[in-house]
């Protein structure tokens, strides 16, 4: 067998080599997007209230048998300590999840693929009470990532249906 001779050959041993070892869960990009939109009359209410909307991302995942002991109540693994709190204009818009409260070396725990919930509400600023109803994200983090994800949301009071949006 003769050494490698060029950088080249060099840098794809490496590479087939990591390959090999990283686990097929690393993921470091857990960013995504969404845009939120509103009724006619949740515009107009979140407008004459001064009224800021919230997004808020969680992201989980079911354990590997050899880390069920680092599971929640419900049996699932948090890959935050915290959910990520992203605040819009009450116009609606786009928001930008980071991902950057994730704690990637969890990835290791889980037995498929990371998952996300990410709910939107009013932010409470003009009153203590959710004034949003509002659709919903709960998968794959990839299907969030393939392409900006559209959430729609109405008054509470408008009792507009809610959907579950991949």
């Amino acid at each position: 067998m003769k050494p490698y001779k060029s950088s080249l050959a060099m840098t794809i041993a490496a590479s087939v080599l990591l390959a090999c070892v990283v686990p097929a869960t690393a993921q470091t990009d857990m960013s995504f997007d969404v845009n939120v939109t509103l009724s006619k009359k949740a515009a107009a209410k979140l407008a004459a209230e001064k009224e800021g909307i919230v997004v808020f991302a969680s992201y989980y995942g079911d354990p590997k048998r050899s880390a069920e002991k680092h599971a929640n109540e419900v049996g699932q693994i948090d890959l935050a300590p915290q959910d990520e709190v992203v605040e819009i204009a009450g116009t609606a818009g786009h928001a930008h999840i980071s991902g950057t409260k994730v704690d990637t070396k969890r990835l290791e725990w889980l037995a498929g693929p990371p998952e996300v919930n990410v709910n939107v509400a009013s932010a409470r600023k003009s009153s203590p009470d959710n004034l949003l109803k509002c659709d919903f994200i709960d998968g794959p983090l990839s299907d969030a990532q393939r392409k900006p994800v559209t959430l729609h949301c109405g008054l509470i009071e408008e009792n507009v249906d809610t959907k579950l949006r991949p």
